[in-house]
């Protein structure tokens, strides 16, 4: 008896292990799998003063690996120090589909957002996993000119893995058809539109495009 309990015990940690996900640039703050759940930044809420990745000014890179078959996904962005509020939206809600490394090569900040040369930030991933829990991880970056896109090693999407727009009510789809072209850069506020096409993925949210190549 006492084995089975032992058993189902490890099979139950490697089974919510397995389901977490990893935020794999910018570097994120550090290991969070034991605490993943606790909101904004899976239980390691302390920002970095050492582990800050230089960002691009007008926006750059987001990779992560996730544990999940699928996912509703939210890329957030808080300015400042010890950032407590993630509110300006780097993509509106998608769905992560496949697993394996999934990156946005060049994720702009939306209009409107001016930083310079030596602001900090914090960049919030959180996921809506099958089972209805949400789980969050927080990467601290320093926006710089000299900041460097990562190597191809790092941002590359998998074999199969996707987005799938979330259209709340029809509206991404009428955003879509009204802006006369599958990759406009126009949208209405808070809303995604999708389109496949010439090995991409375009997510545009709030006149922000990010461009996943698969």
């Amino acid at each position: 008896m006492q084995f089975l309990t032992t058993l189902l015990s490890t099979l139950t940690f490697a089974s919510v292990a397995s389901a977490h996900y990893a935020l794999t640039y910018p570097a994120w703050r550090g290991d969070s799998f034991a605490t993943q759940w606790n909101y904004p930044c899976g239980g390691v809420n302390t920002t970095s003063t050492s582990n800050r990745t230089l960002w691009p000014l007008d926006g750059g890179a987001v990779a992560f690996k996730p544990g999940h078959p699928w996912a509703q996904t939210y890329i957030n962005l808080g300015l400042g120090n010890n950032v407590t509020r993630f509110n300006i939206t780097l993509a509106a809600p998608f769905n992560q589909t496949s697993n394996g490394t999934f990156c946005f090569p060049d994720m702009r900040l939306p209009e409107g957002v001016n930083v310079q040369e030596g602001d900090i930030g914090s960049i919030q991933v959180v996921q809506l996993t099958t089972s209805g829990g949400a789980l969050y991880n927080c990467a601290d970056i320093t926006f710089s000119k000299n900041a460097t896109d990562p190597s191809t090693d790092v941002c590359f999407n998998s074999t199969g893995v996707g987005a799938s727009v979330l259209d709340y009510d029809g509206a991404a789809a009428a955003a879509a058809s009204g802006s006369g072209a599958a990759n406009s850069t126009s949208a209405a506020t808070q809303v995604v539109g999708v389109a496949y096409g010439a090995g991409s993925v375009v997510l545009v949210a709030a006149a922000a495009v990010a461009v996943l190549m698969v």
